[in-house]
């Protein structure tokens, strides 16, 4: 991505399941691996998922590739994201920010007040969000809770 260049944000429609499945599929084998084969076992459960949650799916593109998504679901006053990915190649670049800005946008607009996300504890993705205002809840297991009031 060249220094400058503008990311676009765009709702996501049924063409974007495959880029969705590999970022998700690259994601689980490079930081939660040992999930892999119960992650495969469970593939059509994220399928419908990810069909599901394209009304609240957000992909981050540059010049029409793809580089990044984020989805969601509302669950009363609260928004959890259900995952957020950005591709390797295009991370550290602004893309996880303008996603994670755009989602907490549309939140508010629905009507949430708080907003939640969960990750496996060593994902350095922590880094973004803890700068962004959210604060951790809790912990399940190995995963980290965080949230933010809207």
């Amino acid at each position: 991505m060249a220094s400058g260049a503008h990311v676009g944000l765009r709702r996501g429609i049924p063409s974007d399941i495959p880029f969705i499945y590999r970022l998700e599929k690259r994601y689980i084998e490079e930081i939660e691996n040992d999930h892999l084969a119960r992650w495969q076992d469970s593939i059509e459960q994220h399928l419908k998922q990810w069909v599901n949650s394209l009304p609240h799916t957000t992909i981050a593109h540059l010049r029409d590739i793809p580089v990044g998504y984020l989805f969601w679901e509302q669950e009363g006053e609260k928004a959890v994201i259900a995952s957020v990915n950005v591709d390797p190649s295009f991370r550290r670049r602004g893309v996880g920010l303008a996603l994670l800005k755009s989602f907490e946008d549309e939140a508010r607009l629905t009507g949430c007040s708080v907003a939640e996300l969960g990750f496996v504890i060593h994902n350095p993705a922590r880094h973004l969000y803890e700068r962004c205002g959210y604060q951790t809840a809790g912990v399940e297991g190995r995963y980290l809770l965080m949230t933010k009031r809207l």
